[in-house]
């Protein structure tokens, strides 16, 4: 910017009010792209979150149970087929007996869902694999991404219920499909599954834990993704933008509603820009504890 030179070699006394103005938006810009920048450098370096949660009314023989958790893969053009290896590989060293995939596996068009969902066959888990639809799914063809992750290994959790069994002892796992363009009917979901029985739920978004709690449905943990923290995220400020009616409510982390409980992962992929600011991308690994 050619004015910085004559500019910075005035004297105080001379700046002029326009010269402050260009001066405090070359500052904002730079620094602006400085950000975009760094975060564009480190939004795949993944952090591991060790998260133990308590439910009350687990059975004993799932104490310890683990549970890793993948969601907003964004297979595309910002998340390559290399970097979904890595975090296959990240998950499998932590040995987990459930993993849970939370929706939005592409960005960009149909061609990423094959290679995305090739990449995820490589996945291993004592119990198995679990897989929900998220909103990015239905725009490139709900069928065929479940149908892919099917034949890649996945449990498809599609307004589905799976009971674990464990000496004698039952641990529920069910899935809703998405929140805006699915058709979950909770009370018919749910309605084999005992009132007190534990319930983990798979969720592509975490603002159906706040239709559990309309249609007075349970779920001890809800399993969530879809806001990506925010992707950007400010000091004291949080994310400027989360899209949900709840705000920073359920932006990420572990959050409650009422005696319900729901993480909401930052995820692993990024969209609109391939970046991430004090926002890094997760893989969660859960405990539970009776």
């Amino acid at each position: 910017m050619k004015f910085l030179p004559d500019f910075l070699a005035r004297p105080p006394k001379q700046w002029t009010r326009r010269d402050v103005l260009k001066l405090s938006a070359a500052s904002v810009t730079t620094l602006g792209l400085g950000v975009l920048g760094y975060g564009c450098a480190v939004r795949q370096s993944v952090e591991i979150s060790r998260v133990e949660v308590k439910i009350a009314n687990l059975p004993r023989a799932f104490d310890s149970l683990t549970i890793a958790h993948l969601t907003d893969i964004h297979h595309g053009i910002y998340t390559g087929a290399e970097y979904i290896d890595r975090c296959v590989q990240i998950v499998n060293g932590l040995q987990p007996d459930v993993i849970a995939l939370t929706g939005d596996f592409t960005y960009g068009g149909k061609r990423y869902v094959e290679p995305c969902a090739e990449a995820l066959s490589g996945l291993r888990a004592r119990v198995g694999v679990y897989a929900a639809l998220g909103n990015h799914d239905y725009y490139v063809g709900a069928s065929s991404v479940a149908l892919a992750l099917k034949r890649a290994g996945c449990t498809m959790m599609i307004d589905q219920l799976d009971r674990l069994e464990l000496r004698g002892e039952s641990l529920w796992l069910a899935g809703v499909d998405d929140f805006y363009y699915g058709t979950t009917d909770l009370r018919r979901l749910l309605r084999d599954v005992p009132r007190d029985a534990a319930r983990v739920v798979l969720s592509h978004n975490p603002d159906f834990i706040e239709e559990f709690a309309a249609k007075n449905e349970h779920a001890d943990l809800m399993i969530a993704g879809h806001t990506h923290g925010g992707q950007i995220r400010f000091p004291l400020v949080g994310a400027p933008q989360i899209v949900s009616p709840y705000g920073q409510q359920y932006a990420a982390g572990l959050n409650r509603k009422d005696a319900m409980q729901v993480y909401t992962s930052r995820g692993l992929g990024t969209i609109l820009l391939p970046t991430r600011v004090d926002c890094p991308p997760e893989i969660v690994l859960f405990t539970l504890r009776s």
